[in-house]
């Protein structure tokens, strides 16, 4: 089954639901989806584990924003493609990064947007527009019919370009993805995330 990143600006609930609907869209359409907002991490119920377990807030927040990177990046490069939602006064930054990844490795990109506002009198960034083809879907309903087609290949070690830096993330990633795929207590969550991104504060004792 073809898998599809959703990335978008997810800051509240508007933007929230928008992104739902895409994912909708493309699951009823047979694909298999992963959107941050519903697949990842409840980041904030960890943050005051963390806490709870004695990490200070500073060390807390830094292995947060670790995992947070490290399980998209993953979980971007382990798709077959990426819609990317661009509607906004600019587009979403941390979407910007994902769709770079995944355009950087060979991944298909859907970019949609309904939103009339653009960078440059009616025109969107070129640099952005030349990750999807320069093509743009304007409705929902579109998105599906445009990821038909693309190649689909095994995600196995192809799905990584030979560096030590993405190597390294996709594996680590991959650890985190299991943790979020399963209802495990926080403070164990918590102390796997630590160990996992090897984080120097994880060699004192929680």
């Amino acid at each position: 089954m073809p898998k599809i990143y959703c990335a978008g600006p997810l800051f509240n609930n508007k933007e929230k639901e928008e992104m739902q609907e895409i994912a909708s869209a493309l699951e009823a359409n047979g694909f298999e989806v992963f959107l941050p907002q519903r697949d990842g991490f409840e980041f904030f119920n960890l943050f005051s584990t963390f806490v709870d377990l004695g990490v200070p807030d500073t060390v807390a927040r830094r292995v947060l924003n670790k995992a947070i990177f490290t399980l998209d990046v993953f979980k971007v490069l382990s798709t077959h493609g990426l819609v990317l939602n661009i509607n906004g006064r600019v587009p979403d930054e941390g979407a910007m990064v994902e769709a770079g990844i995944a355009w950087n490795s060979g991944k298909k990109i859907v970019i949609y947007k309904d939103d009339a506002r653009s960078l440059l009198n009616g025109n969107d960034n070129p640099l952005l527009l030349g990750l999807a083809d320069f093509v743009v879907v304007s409705r929902i309903a579109d998105i599906p019919q445009a990821f038909h087609g693309m190649r689909v290949e095994t995600l196995t070690e192809g799905a990584v370009i030979d560096t030590t830096v993405l190597r390294g993330l996709y594996e680590k990633g991959e650890r985190i993805a299991s943790l979020a795929s399963e209802r495990l207590e926080y403070s164990f969550v918590c102390r796997r995330l630590m160990e996992v991104l090897e984080d120097t504060y994880a060699d004192q004792r929680l």
